[in-house]
């Protein structure tokens, strides 16, 4: 035992004599950095210290910390140094002393955030096409600074939509994430395009840019190849869920929704348009774009029939200008859609057009350009269920132009009943108000029916050139005015117009909106509306036998 004791305590004896020569061999007070450099994130360093006596490390600055911050000897330090949140450098130092006595210094210098706007990618390739949910992409963005974005599309038109981004930069010039989201809009041309978002401080300093490539569109040839790609290509932009209607796994000739060109046609209008797509009919769509520019392909196109949009209320479309340049087109429908106006370039079509059928869209007045001089050839036009929303009382309507519904309170109304070739008049459930337009023989280029006008239409309109009605309509064979908001009096000239009867107008012309009230406080609905036809067959007894229900059954 004792023998253990003496082994045990002459260990105890050499490690303490081998610890005072360790320190003894020590002299002064030493480091093995002279200064630390850290960039503007921070970061840790280590320093080692050799030093005879006690000492303790100090710093005046809270974004410093050193451990341990004592020692004697050999001692390795951490030196702790936090991000900093400005833009210029800053710089400090660790003093080490003793007893009071100084012993070293060791300075630090930490650099500022540049101000900085960096894209996770800079360069983002997109497809020609897609579906309106996939057409979006997101960018992250780490920066210290609020930025603009500038878009340089070269010779293109505007391609992208950068939408706002959300930004809080709470501590300094320490940069914070961000993410850019952005829409594109397909691309219709056969090239490659490219546009580059320049990433800009609010004083113009570009920091950084994204470059945006999209892929080319497929290449639609002036062929019968070409319309089939071009249907297609329609199909799948409008989004259409009708599958039955178009099957690239079939001949274009087989498929339900058009009608080709043949030689033996009437109306072919050359040569080349034979086996060429003459008629097509799309239904059934999801869509917020505006038309599809491929439409512009199908040149020989006399019929255009698209009908059925989802949530057509709510949305807001165009018709691409390159549909007004369809110089065969006869019959258009755009029906249920979410039109909202017409381009002037609609006018192109005024020579050709004889059928025109917008009803159920999102106007919100008659479009100006809708006249007999700009639409000679035009026989039926169909305006009606233009109402986006359904308003009892107009009063509550303070701003038709918000897209209420289709609106007027007779001006351009009264161009569409001066417009003689008419044959069809379409203009049920929207929201025109005020009074059925007056007209007068020898005004605005209106004249009274004539003895003429009774050789053509035979002795039946006889009193129509007695009293001197005004010949508005003529040509008129269904007219629709019903479910809107008219008031007052019915005018002669509608009154006792030669073809009232054939038009239904108990159904179609007098009733109006059940329970509605004008924008002027005014229940709607006519003061003088016939409770029979009595008063008609008196002025035109020979039309009694036509239009008179006969109650005699012949047995």
């Amino acid at each position: 035992m004792k023998k253990r004791l003496y082994i045990l305590f002459a260990l105890v004896a050499m490690v303490t004599t081998s610890c005072q020569r360790e320190i003894e061999t020590i002299h002064g007070f030493e480091t093995d950095l002279a200064a630390i450099e850290a960039e503007a994130h921070g970061g840790e360093f280590r320093v080692s210290i050799r030093s005879e006596k006690e000492w303790t490390a100090v710093t005046d600055v809270p974004w410093i910390m050193v451990s341990p911050a004592n020692g004697r000897g050999e001692v390795r330090c951490v030196v702790k140094i936090d991000s900093t949140l400005i833009n210029d450098s800053r710089s400090t130092s660790i003093r080490f002393s003793s007893e009071g006595q100084a012993l070293d210094i060791l300075e630090v210098v930490q650099q500022g955030y540049a101000k900085m706007i960096e894209p996770s990618s800079d360069v983002v390739t997109i497809k020609a096409s897609a579906p309106r949910t996939e057409r979006n992409f997101e960018v992250e963005i780490n920066t210290n600074v609020e930025f603009d974005i500038k878009a340089d599309y070269g010779q293109d038109e505007e391609w992208l939509k950068v939408y706002d981004y959300s930004l809080t930069l709470d501590r300094g010039a320490r940069p914070r994430k961000t993410v850019l989201s952005i829409d594109w809009k397909m691309n219709s041309v056969p090239e490659a395009r490219e546009a580059t978002l320049r990433l800009c401080t609010k004083s113009g300093e570009e920091l950084s840019k994204i470059c945006v490539r999209q892929a080319a569109a497929p290449l639609i040839e002036d062929s019968r190849a070409g319309d089939s790609l071009a249907i297609v290509t329609i199909y799948e932009k409008l989004n259409c869920w009708a599958e039955s209607t178009i099957s690239t796994t079939e001949s274009m000739s087989h498929w339900e929704a058009i009608r080709l060109w043949e030689a033996s046609d009437r109306t072919l209008p050359c040569k080349e348009a034979i086996g060429r797509v003459r008629d097509l009919d799309l239904s059934y769509f999801n869509t917020e774009d505006d038309l599809p520019v491929e439409l512009k392909y199908l040149k020989y196109l006399e019929t255009l029939s698209l009908y059925g949009n989802v949530n057509t209320m709510i949305k807001d479309i165009h018709i691409c200008e390159e549909l007004c340049d369809l110089e065969y087109l006869k019959a258009l429908r755009i029906g249920a859609f979410g039109l909202v106006e017409l381009p002037e370039s609609f006018v192109k079509l005024g020579d050709t057009l004889e059928t025109l059928d917008l009803n159920s869209n999102n106007f919100v007045e008659i479009p100006a350009i809708l006249t007999q001089e700009n639409f000679p050839q035009l026989r039926s036009l169909d305006l009606s269920s233009n109402r986006r929303h359904i308003i009892a009382d107009l009063r509550s309507a303070t701003s038709f132009d918000k897209g209420v519904g289709m609106h007027d309170k007779g001006e351009r109304l009264r161009k569409l009943f001066m417009w003689e070739n008419l044959e069809e008049l379409l203009l049920s459930y929207n929201y025109l108000e005020g009074g059925i337009p007056e007209f007068e023989p020898g005004v605005d280029g209106v004249r009274a029916y004539s003895a003429e006008d009774v050789t053509e239409r035979g002795d039946s309109i006889n009193w129509a050139v007695e009293r001197g009605l005004p010949y508005i309509l003529p040509n008129m064979r269904r007219l629709m005015i019903n479910l809107n908001y008219f008031t007052g009096n019915i005018p002669d000239w509608l009154l006792y117009h030669p073809r009232l009867l054939e038009w239904s107008p108990e159904n179609l012309i007098y009733v109006q909106q059940e329970k509605g009230v004008d924008s002027n406080g005014r229940a709607v609905g006519f003061s003088n509306q016939p409770t029979s036809r009595e008063y008609y067959f008196e002025k035109y007894p020979l039309l009694r036998d036509r239009f008179e229900f006969n109650d005699v059954i012949e047995e």
